[in-house]
């Protein structure tokens, strides 16, 4: 990755422990925002948010033990200056 691709884009591994391996986007835009990242993490680990056999189901990502609640922030931001991001999925289910 030459310098001028480290500041546009950086490598984002997000861990899910019920899968195999990890999510992981080599080229991640900086720009690009949580909910976008959010979105394409669940699809390739086959997860669906909302209600199911009558339980709700919500994922959250973590970075460094916070939860990001702000899906509109940007990875750039969120890594700083880190060349590499890497967030932890975890699923809450709520009953009834």
């Amino acid at each position: 990755m030459s310098d001028e691709d480290a500041h546009k884009h950086l490598k984002v591994i997000v861990h899910y422990p019920a899968a195999k391996r990890p999510f992981e986007e080599k080229h991640a835009s900086r720009s690009e925002t949580l909910s976008t990242l959010k979105s394409a993490v669940l699809k390739a680990f086959g997860l669906t948010e909302g209600q199911l056999d009558g339980s709700t189901y919500t994922y959250t990502l973590y970075h460094h033990k916070t939860p990001l609640e702000n899906l509109s922030e940007n990875l750039g931001k969120l890594a700083d200056h880190a060349a590499e991001l890497v967030l932890k999925l975890s699923q809450q289910v709520t009953q009834g």
